[in-house]
């Protein structure tokens, strides 16, 4: 989905009224919200010819989006049954309504531009009401009502306060909000929960986040894309490979005939990549060429060969970029988003056989920091140093068969999945082979513990199948 963001943190007010971690707070939305992928506008102490240069631009831009977002971090408040978000030339001490007027950002304004926008989902984020001491109801927000396909979330209550600090450098909502926000496939919905749950804890009791929503369609602001990350050494469009635009030349011509599901092309293209020069390509050309080696591995035998036997001519100032694209490319798509549960698994017994080299050790340090944000949905990321992968295989002896009642793997139950890839009556050793596959790890790794010996296993749902 298509997201546009307004990022807007105001630290810079007058006198006692200056804050410290307003600023800290947007930047680091910020931030997020680029390795989310999300295009941003971004406002820093933004004064009021700030703030109509933004909200013009927001509003120009918004009609190309499926979805928005409004974050704001700083003075607000509510005067005469108006919500109003402090620019930094705001008397935030004592407004009044021609003040205020003039120098904040009315919270109808936005909903404003929502109303009339084409998109689908639209978030507004208000961690505002903040000083260093508790405001009252007389400075807290009036009741407002999220348009159609809109969420409002506050980081108070109604007649409730927010401090300025309270976490690592940002107010205690937008630290809270920051430890859930990168998480995968978690509901615009569900996040806001978790984060008012955690924020009422933290701050034991003292502070409740609360949204207003007209939601109609789901919203996740991670579905596996956080590998956008700005850090990865690699332009965008080799990154999301689906938009890599082709400039005709033998480079290319040898992707594109390798992106084909066609042996008797590609194996020809392998052939005139080993003609080329490893110093000829840059580091773009030669990752986008391991990816497209990797893929075209299941079909063509000179890409299993290249795997094999040639990928130490592209060690290069202790880099290989071809073999950083073979790895990328088990587990990410041509958008750049990961492979939730269809990992590529062609040759992966002789890439993983590389861990344990020197010269390919960068490789593998790369692969583990681009896996970090979904080491809690992998069994194993290749390293050089290995880990044992302990499954448990519980099973009763049932005639001549060894009933599996659980398989059990860093305590997750993935007996179901077995089921399903298993052939009916093979032992132990067909199990592990699955379990290497499903795993999508080396199979010396994996350490299976059984009760009793697998000798002809079978499922519960097996048995029932045959009644």
């Amino acid at each position: 989905m298509k997201t546009l963001a307004l990022v807007i943190g105001n630290n810079d007010y007058s006198g006692a009224s200056k804050l410290e971690n307003a600023v800290n707070d947007a930047k680091a939305i910020s931030e997020v919200f680029e390795k989310l992928g999300y295009d941003v506008l971004y406002g820093e102490n933004s004064n009021t010819d700030n703030d109509v240069s933004l909200l013009s631009e927001f509003e120009e831009k918004i009609e190309n989006y499926d979805a928005s977002i409004f974050y704001f971090a700083g003075h607000g408040f509510q005067f005469e049954g108006e919500n109003y978000l402090a620019s930094i030339d705001c008397p935030v001490a004592n407004p009044d309504k021609y003040n205020c007027g003039r120098t904040c950002i009315r919270l109808t304004e936005i909903t404003d531009i929502i109303k009339k926008a084409p998109t689908k989902v639209n978030i507004i984020i208000i961690d505002a009401c903040r000083k260093s001491f508790w405001r009252g109801s007389s400075t807290s927000f009036t009741q407002v009502n999220a348009p159609e396909g809109t969420i409002i979330a506050f980081s108070t209550s109604p007649n409730e306060g927010a401090k300025d600090g309270g976490m690592d450098g940002h107010s205690m909502y937008t630290g809270v909000l920051l430890k859930y926000i990168g998480r995968e496939l978690l509901s615009v919905e569900e996040l806001f929960k978790k984060v008012r749950k955690t924020l009422y804890n933290l701050s034991n009791g003292s502070q409740t986040s609360w949204e207003h929503t007209s939601l109609v369609g789901d919203f996740y602001f991670n579905t596996g894309q956080m590998v956008y990350a700005v850090d990865i050494p690699y332009d965008e469009t080799v990154i999301k490979d689906r938009i890599y635009i082709s400039k005709e030349d033998e480079i290319d011509r040898i992707i594109s005939d390798l992106k084909t599901i066609n042996w008797n092309v590609q194996n020809p293209a392998i052939a005139r990549l080993n003609k080329i020069l490893a110093s000829d390509l840059d580091k773009n050309q030669q990752f986008i060429i391991g990816r497209n080696i990797l893929q075209s591995s299941g079909y063509a035998y000179e890409a299993t060969d290249f795997i094999k036997n040639s990928l130490h001519k592209y060690n290069i100032n202790g880099e290989n970029h071809i073999l950083n694209g073979i790895l990328f490319e088990i587990y990410f798509d041509n958008n750049g988003d990961y492979r939730r549960g269809k990992l590529k698994k062609y040759n992966i017994d002789s890439i993983f056989k590389l861990r344990h080299s020197a010269e390919y050790e960068n490789s593998f340090i790369f692969i583990q920091q681009v896996l970090e944000p979904f080491k809690d949905d992998l069994y194993y990321i290749p390293s050089k140093i290995d880990n044992i992968i302990d499954v448990d295989v519980f099973a009763e002896q049932l005639g001549e068969v060894q009933l599996i009642r659980t398989i059990t793997v860093m305590d997750k139950d993935i007996t179901r999945k077995m089921s399903r890839i298993c052939q009916n009556g093979a032992n132990s050793l067909h199990l592990k082979k699955q379990l290497k596959n499903f795993l999508v790890a080396p199979e010396e790794l994996i350490n299976v513990n059984e009760n009793i010996e697998i000798e002809k296993l079978a499922f519960e749902n097996e048995i029932e199948d045959d009644f």
